[in-house]
């Protein structure tokens, strides 16, 4: 344990203790509202790049089990705590498990006042900083200005599968997934009820035809939808696929089949990262609670034979949009995951039935 610092690059400072810091940590520092879920967050693809501020000031107090990871490897760059639980009784505890993953963390910091800089300023780069000997702290607020936002590489290549992946299933129904930087739940969720070709992001629409799916979907994952990789690869394999398949998209798959639509794509101030995001469904008129992990959202503009099907009940962004005639249709929610409720899980059925 020793001293470290968060700085951010408009040269705010947050001091705490720093676990397993053995040099300068860099990240998009974004924040949690989730009360639990701790240990799926920190394995969540959707977050590679990112420092993770977790707003429940105690975490760590369930332990950490290996049924319950999204991935095969934690996913965040950093961690920040106001106070860890170093003693749980069940599960792996927190010292060990960060050790375990080599995950640097900041505690003993006033989240609370993190967060309220970062909904105030917005999301904004960040480095761990361990106060050993002299430090030029202009030095490292400059240099921390200058670094681009992580998501200006193509994260999604670095979480994707390298080569196509077949869970098999005793029936004869067949989905392809387009690995995005999946989540273990989502592909949990299909494999139930289809043999699944998960396939690289990147993998052209030949390649899929060739395997006849009765459906797609494409996953969640980190980073700009927009992105020149993404746009030249995926989305025009999506745009491909439109007119064949049923297609369903899942956060950043709900963002890359908007633009293979016709859609655009915005920068959200500090997005919505937590367990507890209401929804409402336009088609019935109802509200669910939800689990969400992005940065970025879908314009509301129009666009023809496209209807927006679900919007957030607090800042009313787009959170799902279905198409009038063909069986297509993306949330940007996580209907997958278990906030409390499993209101949203009817979606796997309803894109099941098409």
């Amino acid at each position: 344990m020793n001293d470290t610092i968060l700085a951010l690059e408009d040269g705010s400072i947050f001091e705490g203790r720093g676990l397993f810091v053995g040099g300068e940590v860099f990240g998009e520092v974004v924040f949690n509202t989730s009360m639990s879920g701790y240990e799926e967050a920190f394995t969540d693809p959707s977050y590679a790049g990112q420092i993770l501020i977790m707003t429940y000031p105690l975490i760590g107090n369930y332990g950490f089990h290996k049924k319950h990871p999204e991935s095969d490897r934690t996913q965040i760059r950093g961690l920040v705590v106001k106070e860890p639980y170093f003693f749980s009784t069940r599960g792996t505890r927190f010292a060990k498990y960060l050790e375990g993953k080599h995950l640097p963390c900041l505690y003993g910091v006033d989240t609370r006042a993190l967060t309220l800089k970062i909904r105030d300023r917005g999301t904004m780069k960040g480095s761990f900083i361990p106060m050993t000997g002299k430090i030029d702290m202009a030095a490292i607020i400059d240099r921390i200005k200058c670094s681009p936002y992580p998501d200006f590489g193509n994260l999604v290549a670095g979480v994707s599968c390298r080569n196509i992946i077949v869970h098999k299933h005793r029936n004869s129904r067949r989905i392809v997934l387009v690995d995005c930087g999946v989540k273990k739940s989502i592909l949990d969720n299909l494999k139930r009820h289809a043999t699944v070709f998960q396939v690289p992001f990147d993998t052209d629409y030949e390649s899929i035809d060739e395997i006849r799916p009765d459906g797609i979907v494409i996953s969640n994952g980190p980073g700009n939808p927009e992105h020149p990789q993404i746009l030249s690869t995926t989305v025009v394999t999506a745009q491909r696929l439109i007119e064949k398949y049923p297609i369903f998209g899942i956060c950043l798959g709900h963002q890359i089949l908007s633009i293979a639509l016709g859609f655009k794509t915005y920068k959200m101030k500090f997005g919505h990262r937590g367990s507890n995001h209401g929804v409402k469904d336009l088609r019935k008129g109802r509200i669910y609670i939800t689990s969400q992990n992005h940065g970025y959202a879908i314009t509301d503009k129009s666009v023809p034979g496209v209807e927006i099907s679900w919007v957030n009940v607090n800042d009313q962004t787009v959170e799902g949009i279905r198409h009038k005639k063909l069986p297509i249709s993306s949330v940007q929610f996580h209907p997958e995951a278990g906030p409390g409720p499993y209101d949203t899980r009817f979606l796997f059925r309803e894109f099941l039935d098409a």
